[in-house]
């Protein structure tokens, strides 16, 4: 019967041909371009069973992903999959709670959430277990401009970006996301004139739909350069790289460890856009074909 209706349908007249043609295109381009062009207006979080105890600070994983990155507006959940309560006190254990939210004391299986309207980095920690800590970053409109959090790097290639100080370029080369490969990253720390720093520290993640394709905490590089990959990839969609530099120095010297500290840097691999913009007329032009045999009528062009 559904055969009959639309074989009458595009039968009926060649402005029907037309429109089913172009409901052809739209459905092609819904299909196929929203992994190119995901924004980031939510992000969930995870306080993992365990936590409670000290330890989980030393893989990051006491807050899972322990950092995430937002759009201005956006919004973050909180789970509490741990059998202990928690809070989400933004602020860190040195300086305290610094009044921009707070969840209170929320038990096991309760979820807290939290939007953000403006850009910047957002500490935060557990007052009850302060070895807990994470870090929230929210990019603004204009992000992958000059100065900004941000960098968008469209296919294979690369993006360097500056920490706040001016003091370290942060340089990303990148493969482009591929479904089911590993995505090849490479990093490398230069000062302003282009010189590698060397004993750069640093924490790397990689998120793919809100899935952790790469986590490596406590990472030094004695050249200024190390390289990466990910886990299998599940899709052709984006995928935020994170790399937060917590010092430089000596790995067992912490305590003299030089500026920039704590700072992140984020970027964001993307399809080629060219690739995807092929695809979604190779689509269009299938379907298009497809109706006018159907019908017999030769749209104009």
């Amino acid at each position: 019967m559904a055969k009959d209706f639309y074989g009458s349908l595009i039968r009926s007249s060649p402005m029907k041909t037309i429109a089913i043609g172009s409901l052809f295109v739209l459905v092609a381009m819904v299909a196929i371009a929203p992994s190119a062009f995901a924004d980031h207006m939510k992000a969930d979080v995870s306080i993992p069973a365990g936590s409670s105890s000290p330890g989980c600070e030393k893989t990051n994983e006491c807050f899972i992903p322990d950092t995430v990155t937002i759009d201005v507006g956006g919004e973050v959940a909180w789970t509490n999959d741990d059998s202990a309560a928690h809070t989400v006190t933004s602020g860190d254990i040195e300086g305290g709670p610094d009044g921009k939210f707070n969840s209170d004391l929320f038990l096991a299986g309760k979820t807290f959430s939290h939007k953000f309207e403006e850009a910047g980095n957002f500490p935060y920690f557990c007052q009850v277990h302060p070895w807990m800590k994470g870090t929230v970053v929210v990019q603004g409109a204009e992000a992958g401009h000059e100065g900004d959090s941000m960098h968008v790097m469209e296919g294979e290639g690369s993006v360097m970006t500056m920490t706040a100080d001016g003091s370290v370029n942060v340089k990303v080369s990148s493969a482009k996301p591929t479904d089911g490969e590993e995505l090849a990253l490479n990093v490398e720390f230069t000062d302003p004139d282009g010189n590698a720093i060397s004993h750069v520290n640093y924490d790397i993640t990689a998120m793919q739909a809100g899935k952790e394709v790469l986590a490596m905490a406590g990472e030094h590089t004695h050249t200024g350069n190390a390289d990466y990959k990910t886990s299998k990839l599940s899709s052709d969609s984006p995928v935020d790289v994170q790399i937060k530099i917590l010092g430089i120095g000596l790995p067992d010297d912490q305590a003299n460890w030089k500026s920039p500290k704590d700072e992140m840097v984020s970027v964001q691999v993307v399809p080629e856009f060219g690739q995807v913009a092929m695809m979604i007329l190779a689509v269009a032009i299938v379907s298009i074909v497809a109706v006018t045999a159907r019908s017999k009528v030769i749209p104009r062009l």
